[in-house]
């Protein structure tokens, strides 16, 4: 197959470029907009069995929204602030805050915020849809008058809620008095894209100059809520991958120019996955747009990344060949189609491996997880294609050219040099320093396998220790991953110095009753107490079979509540809302549910309790939809941080509380179910701890496999799968000895991807480098024997494996331009990961190994570490060449580097 590809480029080839031309142009034409087919969000991945989705579910069946809306806005029914939003939805916080005055906010920061601020907020409530920030035409608060006013299911700002409000102001503003919260109610989710335009008209509003001349000196002003955090999650995943695209780009041209000092040769690989890379974009976007695949927002940041680094790669060996071929004195076409034929089915093989192996991603339950294996495998394929048609076409049409300033005549004796007469570069050649340095690591290997293989592992096992005691050690938090210059971090940092730091992010308990138990629990009987009177004397003897009768649920839930109460401490809890305590149990929220249900007499009173009552109920028991009186909810509010690892034993303990303070009768088949930040998060590290597992077994069986089929050397292959697995271990070591000793005190672990992804890559990609050192092992010990061989192997393939990997981990590397704390620990791992592998396993590991096997220093047990196999060239299938190769083209490389 690979000798007819290589006759019809070398006979074709401005009609294969012509081809790849037309295709990226369709496709680039036909691809819709990246925004409009990625998914947002992390906990929207979870497998749809995992408990905070089932709880989501069940709060839409229970709480079914009406006319857009889940909870009544009647001003006079309403007991409840934006504590009290739809918990699917999202807010923007703006934080008021005054340091420099120990009686804290004064009189002018009220007046302020009174006559000026609310009432353009309510200007942007009018105004404003949902939309993007780059597509806002009136982003200066001077221009939203002019503007008309958006219908009301049309808006995307819910509600407002501040701390001048004679309802409930006093729940907004912070014991000390120094701080206060206006809250933002939006229908959207935190992580939906079209908050964008909201946030950025506030910031505009805030950061105007008409606006910062009115504000009172010293009073502090952030953002901080949950759709301020998501808009800057997705603001900074955008430009870190437009960074590290950039970064990307010119890492690989300068690291081809150092290889090749050759401007048209390097450009060659530089278009090629270019190209290949814009061609893969295109294609994802298309089959996301048919539905066929997903693609998670930033999912294009990791496949360019990887392509990058797999595609210059499989150049570097194509045109390395193409070099040997050419010094042999054949013409350009002759050459290049021997090359394909003789190099195809390696590439083909290497590439093949990488595929298998990320591709196993795709069992994984969480989304992000398939989805990356999907475009990354892909991504691989479509470059693979390219390297092996676009690069020689593009090569062929260049001619002589492309190895300017050394321009080629059509043939050229062997022995004819590559660098004019006097160059820095013909200097180095001719001194070789290159090939002496791997002349003289193979003679140290030969004189003292043992003892640099002993000396190699107690250095690095320290940090493999490291890697494999805190692999755990893993940070989920949003606020943490980003750059604490950030609008959001800045403004959450403003609350938690005044409020608890749950309030940002309440745990929703969702109970589920069975229907007969409540049909036959009788609350006179199973109540705890009888602490709460009966609205009137009907409703006290009321039978009801459920939650509807809102006595029942009263009972139940004041039982529940007093169970909490008593563990308060313990579990950490700042505040609980249920119907007892709709607004929670702060001293001014009971001081405002007392003054809401007192009256002028009697029946007025009577009047305000029957009202505030049945808001209560309402809020926290279903009412209406197919779960209508079986689901009771519960907001609970911790202490700290809701994204902290230590928040998810916490919430496990607290839902352990509420099933034990649940009435006997109605316990064993009662469903508890939480959702929230914190059970977002158990579940992702429940589903990805799993994933970890899978994926990890599933890529060392699939590499595993295609090196045995490959090699035929089971043993030894199984020794190449561990010396990687070894290298994973000290990379995730020394990635967290790295960002501990950055940040001691504000270390928070490493991101709760970086595992997957960095063992997933490493194996699948890293074992290229091995098949191309054993395969090159395996036809050098035919000739030379056993160790020989393995020296002679590790010295003919050190200069292009070792250019092939600095590439590699040079675009790897530059993940770490980016403002995520997530990708950039990902791209140190990644990088140090790939360097490890290429200037430590390969060619100092693997090969020691080898020798004091075929030297017998295993005794009895060589036999069963493979001492006894013998080496095979492999068969790709056109003709019996071995995978080597390319290995020997790249040793002609090397030679002329």
């Amino acid at each position: 197959m690979y000798r007819r590809i290589g006759l019809f480029v070398s006979r074709h080839p401005w009609l294969i470029i012509a081809l790849w031309t037309i295709v990226v142009i369709v496709a680039g034409v036909s691809a819709p907009y990246g925004p409009s087919v990625w998914q947002d969000g992390e906990f929207a991945f979870l497998p749809e069995s995992s408990p905070s989705r089932r709880a989501e579910r069940l709060f839409r069946e229970a709480f079914p929204a009406v006319n857009g809306e889940r909870f009544s806005e009647d001003v006079e029914s309403r007991v409840g602030t934006s504590l009290q939003q739809d918990p699917l939805g999202s807010s923007i916080v703006i934080a008021l805050e005054r340091i420099d005055d120990p009686y804290g906010l004064q009189e002018k920061d009220w007046k302020f915020v009174q006559e000026e601020l609310i009432p353009r907020l309510e200007l942007l409530q009018r105004k404003s849809p949902s939309g993007y920030s780059d597509l806002d035409e009136h982003p200066t608060p001077a221009s939203w008058e002019s503007l008309p006013d958006v219908p009301v299911g049309e808006r995307v700002i819910q509600g407002i809620s501040t701390p001048s409000d004679n309802r409930v102001g006093t729940l907004l503003r912070s014991p000390d008095q120094r701080a206060a919260l206006i809250v933002i109610d939006l229908k959207t989710e935190f992580l939906d894209r079209q908050n964008s335009l909201i946030v950025a008209r506030l910031e505009n509003l805030l950061e105007s100059r008409d606006f910062r001349v009115l504000k009172p000196v010293g009073m502090v002003m952030a953002l901080s809520g949950s759709a301020t955090v998501g808009r800057d999650m997705l603001r900074a995943e955008n430009e870190s991958g437009s960074r590290t695209e950039m970064y990307t780009k010119v890492l690989v041209i300068v690291l081809l120019l150092l290889i090749y000092r050759s401007p048209l040769l390097a450009l060659v690989p530089l278009v090629t996955v270019g190209v290949a890379v814009e061609l893969t974009r295109f294609l994802l976007r298309l089959m996301a747009a048919e539905e066929w695949i997903g693609l998670f927002t930033g999912l294009e940041v990791y496949v360019t990344v990887v392509v990058y680094g797999a595609g210059v790669d499989y150049c570097l060996f194509l045109i390395a060949r193409y070099r040997e071929e050419l010094d042999r004195g054949l013409a350009f076409r002759e050459s290049m189609s021997h090359s394909i034929w003789r190099v195809g089915a390696a590439l083909a093989t290497s590439a093949g491996t990488s595929i298998v192996g990320i591709a196993m991603m795709t069992a994984a339950e969480f989304g992000k997880f398939r989805q990356a294996g999907v475009a990354i495998s892909f991504g691989l394929f479509v470059v693979l294609c390219f390297a092996l048609t676009f690069t020689p076409a593009f090569l062929l049409v260049l001619g002589r050219w492309a190895f300017w300033p050394d321009v080629r005549q059509e043939r050229l004796h062997s022995d004819a040099g590559w660098f004019p007469a006097a160059s820095f570069w013909r200097v180095l050649q001719e001194h070789d320093w290159i090939g002496k340095s791997w002349d003289f690591i193979a003679k140290s290997l030969e004189r003292r396998p043992g003892t640099i293989f002993a000396v190699t592992c107690l250095i690095l096992l320290p940090f493999a220790a490291i890697g494999f005691q805190q692999q755990q050690n893993l940070s989920y938090g949003l606020l943490t991953d980003l750059p604490a210059t950030e609008p959001s971090v800045i403004g959450a940092r403003v609350v938690q110095n005044h409020f608890a730091a749950g309030v940002t992010g309440p745990a929703t308990v969702l109970l589920k009753f069975n229907e007969s138990d409540l049909t036959g629990f009788d609350t006179h009987q199973n109540a705890e107490t009888d602490s709460v009177p009966a609205d009137d004397a009907a409703e006290q003897t009321a039978a009801a079979t459920d939650l509807l009768d809102s006595q029942k649920a009263l009972r139940i839930s004041e039982a529940i509540y007093t169970g909490l109460q008593g563990k308060a401490d313990t579990l950490r809890l700042e505040d609980i809302r249920c119907q007892l305590h709709p607004l929670g149990t702060t001293d001014p929220a009971l001081q405002y549910m007392k003054d809401a249900t007192s009256g002028r007499g009697p029946v007025d009173t009577y009047r305000k309790r029957k009202l505030v009552n049945a808001f209560a109920h309402r809020t926290y028991t279903s009412t209406h939809g197919e779960a209508a009186g079986r689901v009771m909810r519960f907001d609970l509010v911790f202490r700290d941080d809701p994204f902290e690892r230590e928040s998810i034993d916490r919430l496990s303990d607290a839902e352990a509380a509420v099933r034990e303070a649940i009435p006997a009768a109605l316990r064993d088949k009662a469903e508890v179910v939480t959702f929230g930040p914190t059970a977002g998060i158990r579940d992702l590290k429940s589903s990805t701890d799993r994933d970890q597992i899978k994926i990890d077994v599933l890529v060392v069986i699939s590499v595993y496999a295609m090196l045995v089929l490959l090699l035929r050397r089971p043993a030894i292959c199984a020794y190449l799968i561990v010396s990687v697995a070894f290298s994973y271990l000290v990379a995730m070591g020394m990635t967290f000895a790295v960002f501990y000793l950055r940040d001691p005190a504000g270390f928070n672990g490493i991101d709760w991807k970086v595992p997957i992804y960095l063992f997933t890559i490493l194996i699948a990609m890293g074992e290229d480098y091995n098949i191309l050192l054993m395969s090159r092992v395996a036809e050098e010990q035919h000739e030379h024997g056993n160790i020989q061989g393995i020296l002679v192997a590790l010295k003919k393939t050190g200069s292009i494996i070792s250019s092939c990997g600095i590439i590699m981990a040079g675009t790897f590397a530059s993940l770490m331009s980016g403002s995520l704390l997530g990708m950039v620990q990902l791209g140190f791992a990644l990088a140090f990961g790939v360097l490890l592998d290429t200037f430590v396993v390969r060619p100092i590991l693997v090969p020691a190994y080898l020798i004091m096997l075929y030297r017998g220093d295993f005794g009895p047990l060589g036999k069963y570490l493979g001492s006894e196999s013998t080496p095979a060239a492999l068969d790709f299938g056109d003709d019996p060449v071995t995978a080597s190769d390319d290995a020997t083209a790249a040793d002609e490389q090397s030679k002329t580097n």
